[in-house]
């Protein structure tokens, strides 16, 4: 009787303290975003920290993004590639699309496009429009896979209806010069001026183009 009590005991006791540990670290990382959001990333940082070395995958992300992108701590790339592959690890989509350009880019890791190959697709199959503009990128160039125009043409195909501009540029381009898809100079004008309303230069000067060639649109 007095063993299943103690038992009973440490048992509750143990799991007080990993409850109010997991409490700690998901405070840790709320304040974190807050601080984060009010530009205030080098408290930030120290909060990600805080969270990410408990093993919280957010904070994870979070605190590789502080290293890579300089804020709240000096660029260290090689922090920044330990913990965004922490995080992607654990399925985190964000964490996986930084994780590949770390591959692609040699930052903080020997350059490979096989391997950002494999995280741009798991961050892509999740969902993140930039991680499906870098996978077509590497079917279109043949990055660490075989070049294939109609994967590349439907990888930016999901990321341009999700509104990412640069996306929405490529596409056109696809469709002006029929890589991937039919050539369709109307598609192209079209995806031209979506990238273009969203300030992307390069979409705004071939929307112009089209508008002076009557492509897609009548000439004006």
């Amino acid at each position: 009787m007095k063993q299943t009590l103690l038992l009973t005991l440490i048992l509750l006791f143990g799991c007080g303290v990993t409850h109010a540990q997991e409490q700690e670290e998901a405070r840790a990382t709320v304040l974190g975003e807050e601080a984060y959001a009010a530009g205030k990333y080098k408290a930030a940082a120290d909060y990600f920290a805080v969270a990410a070395n408990a093993g919280d995958m957010q904070a994870q992300y979070r605190l590789g993004e502080c290293y890579y992108y300089r804020r709240g701590v000096s660029r260290n790339y090689k922090q920044a590639f330990r913990w965004s592959e922490k995080a992607a690890c654990q399925g985190h989509p964000a964490a996986q699309y930084l994780l590949a350009t770390c591959y692609f880019r040699g930052k903080g890791v020997k350059r490979d496009y096989t391997q950002a190959v494999r995280w741009y697709e798991a961050s892509a199959r999740q969902g993140m429009a930039e991680a499906q503009q870098g996978l077509g990128l590497c079917y279109a160039n043949g990055f660490g896979v075989t070049p294939d125009d109609t994967l590349a043409a439907r990888w930016f195909a999901e990321a341009a209806e999700q509104g990412l501009a640069e996306a929405q540029f490529t596409l056109g381009v696809c469709y002006n010069e029929g890589k991937g898809v039919e050539k369709n100079l109307d598609k192209a004008f079209y995806w031209y001026r979506k990238a273009a309303y969203q300030e992307l230069a390069e979409a705004q000067y071939f929307l112009g183009m089209c508008y002076y060639a009557g492509e897609g649109v009548k000439q004006d």
